[in-house]
């Protein structure tokens, strides 16, 4: 310290050490040091710069002078009450509080609070640590695992919405539903005022609505205004996604009722264009490239829907089963890659969440399952886009897909075992799949169930499927055969010559078992 004054008060309570002072002055943190009656007697240079003091300005005034005004009483009476009884030498550190500069500024502050004797004197001891930027990059953190929170939240609604488009997808519903579905999905998900599907006419300039979300009647009277068909116009010519963010980007005057920001995805069959997806905002805004992407990702699937309605309309059999191989074949890169995205994105979760390593790692284990049984969902779904596929692929995989789809979807546990010492024929291993599908179905959606069992054992003499859950039950006395599936069960049961077995009750839990054996006692080959 050299010749440094030390900023001791006068006039002192006597110390028994004058090393002490010493100890206070050179110490790493800012001390301060009252006496019984809550006078400040002690201070060192950190302190009197972290409160912008100096020592005459603290000589034997009230430690409170430290505090904000709303914390002084309180902290007088706690003083009081602890000279009464001063029981304790050590009353604890790390205590976050406030402090109160000397220009009125308040900040973070970590006390640390010790007391000894000086004599006859119960001194109090505090170090007080700035804590301010700690502080702030705890708030910093905060807010970025809140953001994080928000993002997997919002990647798991895109991963729904995609699972439910593909069902659409994979069902007869006609086209226009289909694409109603699409534009309120982009809607919600990208928060548009409004949504819609145009297209454009052969031989024509002009565009037609197909499908729209958010437009009232009057709107889609004016619906062809040129502002508002100026981005997919742009969109359709470049065949590229156009944003147009403010009005002072759209041409002519505005109609009744304006959108101040546009973002469009062409829509492009082959090498045919067929129309557009329409985002509209009410507020000038700007687009992320992630924001763009699901556009183009709503944008594709729209196609897919349009593509495949005009495959059904093919008069050949042969070629439809084709395309839509094709399709299958596209939408399953599509949606993998998709989903390969979102893991690399949980695999980074841990390192934004240091400040709750344990729920940072719950949270990065869920989105994981999610994904996986997104994934695993989506697969079974192409399957059924392409049906001589389930004959190709085991029955061990099969199960083993629907299993993983119905735990990333409801997040029951599920135990599968497979016990196969001889292959299946191909069509009773369909019919195994679909009984397995419909009875995982009910479990999702009726069972409330908090297990699973799913078992296949198949030998030389036979198979037996059984899936048993122990959710609410049923009666199945007062369940009509079309409803929980169970037409489809015995329609497929039926075509292998099977035996189908139903067992449940209310608050029992329910048991589906399918046997196969056949006349001669063997599997077929």
């Amino acid at each position: 310290m050299g010749n440094t004054q030390l900023p001791v008060i006068s006039p002192p309570i006597p110390y028994s050490n004058e090393v002490l002072r010493m100890m206070v002055e050179t110490a790493p943190v800012a001390i301060v040091v009252i006496d019984p009656a809550g006078g400040i007697v002690l201070v060192n240079s950190k302190l009197t710069e972290m409160f912008g003091y100096t020592a005459d300005d603290l000589a034997q005034k009230p430690l409170e002078l430290l505090m904000p005004e709303r914390y002084r009483t309180g902290h007088v009476d706690y003083r009081s009450e602890f000279r009464e009884n001063p029981r304790l030498r050590y009353m604890g550190s790390g205590l976050d509080l406030a402090g109160r500069r000397n220009d009125g500024s308040e900040f973070p502050i970590e006390v640390g609070l010790s007391y000894f004797r000086s004599g006859d004197d119960l001194l109090m001891m505090a170090s007080v640590a700035d804590i301010t930027r700690r502080k702030q990059n705890e708030e910093m953190l905060e807010r970025r695992v809140q953001e994080r929170t928000r993002e997997l939240e919002r990647r798991r609604q895109v991963s729904d919405s995609l699972r439910d488009i593909l069902a659409i997808l994979n069902s007869n519903r006609p086209l226009p539903e289909i694409l109603q579905h699409i534009v309120v999905q982009a809607s919600q998900l990208l928060k548009a005022d409004a949504s819609a599907i145009y297209q454009i006419q052969d031989g024509d300039a002009s565009i037609v609505i197909e499908a729209s979300a958010g437009l009232s009647a009057q709107q889609l009277v004016e619906a062809y205004h040129p502002r508002l068909t100026a981005a997919v116009s742009r969109a359709v010519n470049g065949s590229q996604p156009v944003t147009l963010t403010a009005q002072e980007d759209l041409p002519g005057p505005p109609p009744q009722q304006d959108y101040c920001a546009q973002l469009a995805v062409p829509l492009q069959i082959k090498d045919e264009i067929f129309g557009g997806l329409m985002l509209y905002y009410v507020d000038p805004r700007k687009f992320s490239a992630e924001e763009i992407e699901l556009a183009v990702m709503f944008g594709d699937q729209a196609v897919l829907a349009i593509e495949n309605a005009r495959l059904r309309s093919q008069a050949e059999r042969t070629a439809i089963a084709a395309e839509r191989n094709r399709i299958a074949r596209d939408l399953h890169d599509s949606v993998t890659q998709t989903l390969f995205s979102a893991t690399l994105i949980a695999e980074v979760l841990p390192k934004l969440s240091q400040r709750d390593s344990e729920e940072g790692a719950r949270r990065l284990e869920e989105l994981r399952q999610l994904t996986r049984g997104a994934l695993a969902e989506m697969r079974t779904l192409l399957l059924e886009l392409r049906p001589a596929t389930l004959t190709e692929v085991s029955i061990e995989e099969l199960l083993r897909q629907l299993t993983e789809a119905t735990r990333g979807r409801t997040r029951i546990p599920i135990d599968v075992q497979i016990d196969v010492t001889s292959p299946l024929a191909p069509d009773v291993k369909v019919a195994f799949y679909y009984v397995a599908q419909e009875a995982l179905n009910n479990v999702a959606k009726h069972a409330r169930a908090r297990r699973v069992q799913v078992a296949l054992h198949s030998h030389p003499e036979g198979a037996e499927l059984s899936v048993r859950d122990d959710g609410q039950g049923f009666d199945i006395t007062q369940v009509t055969p079309e409803h929980l599936g169970l037409a489809i069960m015995r329609e497929r049961t039926e075509s292998i010559d099977g035996v189908l077995a139903i067992a449940s009750g209310p608050g029992q839990g329910t048991s589906v078992t399918l046997r196969w054996p056949t006349q001669e006692g063997t599997n077929r080959p």
